[in-house]
């Protein structure tokens, strides 16, 4: 039977790191092949409100363009708007480790009822009792995931010998920890993953800390009826002491994990489900008995290690895995829902294509080309995703409809670079600017990088490292005159990058800078195998402007700020268009809006024109598909910028150019229209026998250009064959585990370091505030009491009483004068 494979959304909070049942199920279902886009509260802060609640809405974009087999939510985690996903075929689940974590994702999710469950427990949550649940069930029993028994920690001596305990904090459980460090005998450190232990026990249970702690821990502390009502996450709600700690890290996965790592399990008191009590390997009611049997626990570790060193690997490492289970689980929910048209999956595993570009920003050109690479290659390469690497991922992720990431999540990177089967660069990104800010190559030493060339070569150096071809896909270079800049690029040679250039011009320069040459191979830009769609917006615009585009020929505008443009640049466009249109009655000019900064300018053309003459502007926001179907409909143009001339000439209709760059000077020799091409310090007279030769030859040159396009999206062509060659011949080896080594890290060192001194700023900024704050409470009260004794001070018992007291003492000054006798004259 041909095996399936699925996309599947994970909404999670990875509460336990990579102990969390959440992070075993991604484990596994990466390793048979399946994609996993996970979204987590760190990752993704604004798709979650302050009480947690994922916005499943804000992925609309993304499930209409991905088409995502399923969305699961973990943890208990709960999402509004999920028929966002259930209106787009999106199958709504959950993957539940504990019968609460199901009743709360149940209780707060809204939009649409939930399909599925995936259960990780060692005993039935009976979900089929669930009041709001009526999906199919896929149960599978704990079990160390297959990747996890493999995957080694990095650091054998952060953690000591010890134990550990992953509930929640109570008095008695407080008391038993510090009875058992008051004893001499004990010898070791205690290590508390749960929620409000004191700080002497407090852990971290993010990231690989659980890990870490599991492979140098003797034992893990599991309480039983020590701590009222708080050992049983399974319980159903109702039956549970609300005060009472939730032990929401104590799942059965994690047990199950923790003793494979080689920790013993320790019962202390009674209570425990019976799957749990089955695997103790230290049980004691009494807790004198149990602080005992930790002591002989740590002594014996200790005695088996002059030097003690952490278990490498888990102890337990031979199965059988979660994988199996798992599999099966997911595999008949699959089957079950099929039949309702849900979870069709795919017949090839995935293939995971990383790409890097100034994405996220709204740059029209940058944007297209990544949809348009996007869509390509989800056709022509079954099972692939890209994961997108720029500037804002937020909007990528909504706009775009695309996962993304930044350079700046370098861990992140490293992790989809191991994934990657290629590493693309897009569009015209190698050229000086980035670096004349920067600190020269020196920069690619810092984890901050963005977008620019010292960021790129950071990006090809990481991709190098991960075995994912570095690709410079369709690039645009120039101008590259800063030495750092060249070593840079000769770098990203060196290190087997591949330049596929949209030009030859590109082609030249980087190879000028000693890069190879059979590694630089000029073909042409991406953005040829375009494709102009969403025909609606254009059609309703057409229609709200009165304009019949059978009947009358549309010119698309495309200006923009700049800097070097003469003072009356916009007075010599509005000139050359009042004069056009006049003699042209049936030509519209319309400002196609590639830029929200292009608007101002247009507007400013358009408050210059006499009142016969318009220019119209087509502004479709953030979307990009519009505008290129708007492209597709004119019959001409006049740009400065250098993707509307690009999309013009891919749909064949000619262009008068304004050359602000080298790069729209190469294109237009390209298109075989260097004679529209005209500088940017061109008369209005210029500007009008450009655009009367474009208008009265449009035909002709329509096909000439006909025979160019079609010589260009050939080369497109051969650059994508080129591409994605290199990606088969990667993509089998990456679809599978992709090994890896637990570091406690998960930032680079620099941004911890930042990230530590910008926490000391704000403890000493609030200290400062605090200060102020208790200065201005004391002024407050030295004013009340200066208002009251300005008060008593004014009162007639204050008169009175000052009256008395004067009263004796001018009578005892006269009585001593009198006392003195007269003065001797």
């Amino acid at each position: 039977m041909e095996k399936t494979y699925c996309k599947i959304v994970l909404v999670a909070r990875m509460g336990a790191g990579v102990a969390t049942p959440a992070f075993c199920a991604k484990r596994a279902f990466e390793k048979q092949g399946h994609t996993v886009f996970l979204f987590t509260p760190n990752m993704w802060p604004e798709l979650f409100d302050e009480a947690g609640t994922f916005d499943a809405a804000m992925l609309s974009r993304f499930f209409e363009v991905q088409r995502p087999d399923c969305l699961m939510l973990a943890e208990g985690i709960g999402a509004r708007g999920l028929d966002a996903a259930a209106s787009r075929g999106v199958a709504v689940g959950m993957l539940a480790a504990t019968r609460s974590e199901a009743e709360a994702s149940v209780a707060k999710s809204s939009g649409a009822p939930f399909d599925f469950a995936v259960t990780i427990s060692g005993r039935s949550l009976r979900l089929e009792e669930l009041d709001g649940f009526e999906g199919v069930v896929g149960a599978c029993a704990p079990a160390v995931d297959a990747a996890y028994a493999s995957t080694p920690i990095a650091n054998l001596v952060a953690f000591g010998p010890g134990v550990m305990c992953l509930q929640d904090a109570s008095p008695a459980r407080v008391a038993f920890f510090d009875e058992l460090v008051a004893d001499e005998r004990f010898k070791g450190a205690v290590r508390c993953f749960g929620a409000g232990w004191p700080e002497r026990f407090a852990s971290d249970p993010t990231f690989t800390h659980i890990a870490y702690s599991a492979r140098s821990s003797a034992a893990c502390v599991v309480f039983g009826d020590l701590g009222a009502g708080s050992q049983n996450a399974n319980a159903p709600a109702d039956a549970r002491d609300v005060k009472s700690p939730a032990d929401a890290l104590l799942t059965d996965e994690a047990l199950v994990l923790v003793h494979a790592d080689g920790a013993k399990l320790a019962c202390v008191g009674e209570g425990l489900s019976p799957w749990r009590a089955e695997r103790m390997d230290i049980c004691e009611k009494d807790v004198t008995a149990a602080r005992e049997a930790l002591i002989a626990a740590v002594a014996e570790q200790h005695s088996g290690d002059a030097a003690f060193e952490s278990r490498r690997l888990p102890v337990d490492s031979q199965g059988p895995f979660l994988d199996g289970s798992l599999l099966a689980a997911l595999e008949s929910v699959r089957e079950q829902l099929a039949e309702r048209g849900l979870m069709a999956g795919l017949p090839a595993p995935r293939t995971i294509v990383s790409v890097l570009g100034y994405v996220g920003m709204g740059n029209f050109g940058d944007e297209y080309i990544l949809a348009t690479v996007d869509r390509r290659l989800r056709e022509l390469v079954c099972g692939c995703s890209i994961v997108a690497v720029g500037e804002n991922p937020l909007h990528t992720l909504r706009e775009r409809g695309i996962y993304s990431i930044t350079l700046q999540d370098k861990r992140v990177l490293d992790r989809v670079l191991a994934a990657s089967s290629a590493a693309l660069v897009i569009a015209g990104l190698l050229f000086d600017q980035g670096i004349r800010w920067s600190i020269g190559k020196a920069e690619l030493a810092s984890s901050m990088p963005h977008t620019d060339i010292a960021g790129i070569a950071a990006y090809v150096e990481l991709a190098y490292m991960n075995d994912a071809r570095p690709v410079l896909y369709g690039i645009g270079a120039g101008p590259l005159d800063v030495a750092d800049g060249r070593s840079l690029v000769r770098l990203m040679g060196r290190l087997g990058a591949l330049f596929l250039t949209r030009d030859e011009a590109t082609a030249e320069l980087i190879r000028s800078c000693r890069v190879r040459s059979e590694q630089v191979i000029a073909l042409a830009d991406c953005a040829f195998l375009g494709s102009a769609s969403d025909a609606s917006f254009v059609d309703e615009w057409f229609a709200s402007e009165g304009i019949d585009p059978a009947s009358r020929r549309v010119v698309a505008v495309s200006l923009r700020e700049y800097e070097n443009a003469p003072d009356d640049f916009a007075e010599r466009v509005a000139a050359a268009i009042a004069r056009v249109q006049a003699a042209h009655r049936d030509v519209v000019f319309t400002a196609c809006i590639l830029d929200s900064s292009d608007r101002a300018l247009a507007e400013r053309i358009g408050a210059l024109l006499p009142a016969q003459a318009a220019l119209r502007i087509f502004d479709a926001g953030e979307r990009i598909e519009p505008v290129a179907d708007f492209l597709s409909r004119c019959s001409a143009g006049l740009s400065m910028r250098y993707h509307a001339s690009l999309l013009l000439g891919s749909f064949c209709k000619p262009c008068v150019g304004l050359g602000y760059l080298p790069k729209v000077v190469s294109l237009y020799e390209d298109l075989g229209q260097a004679d529209t091409l005209l500088s940017m310090n061109a008369d209005t007279a210029e500007i009008i026998a450009a655009l009367e030769s474009v208008l009265a030859f449009d035909a002709q040159r329509a096909f000439a250009l006909t025979n160019r396009v079609s010589e260009l999206r050939k080369k497109s062509g051969e650059s994508e064959g080129i591409l994605l060659d290199a990606i088969a011949s990667i993509a089998p080896a990456k679809r599978g585990e992709i090994p890896e080594e637990l570091f406690l890290n998960r930032v680079a060192n620099d941004i911890a370091e930042k990230d530590r001194l910008q926490a000391q700023i704000a403890r000493e900024r609030r200290s400062v505030e605090e200060a102020r704050t208790r200065c201005a409470e004391m002024e407050c009260e030295r004013d009340v009491a200066r208002g009251e004794v300005e008060e008593y001070a004014h009162s007639y018992s204050y008169r009175v009483g000052s009256t008395l007291l004067t009263l004796p003492r001018k009578l005892r000054e006269a009585l001593s004068k009198g006392a003195k006798g007269p003065k001797e004259s």
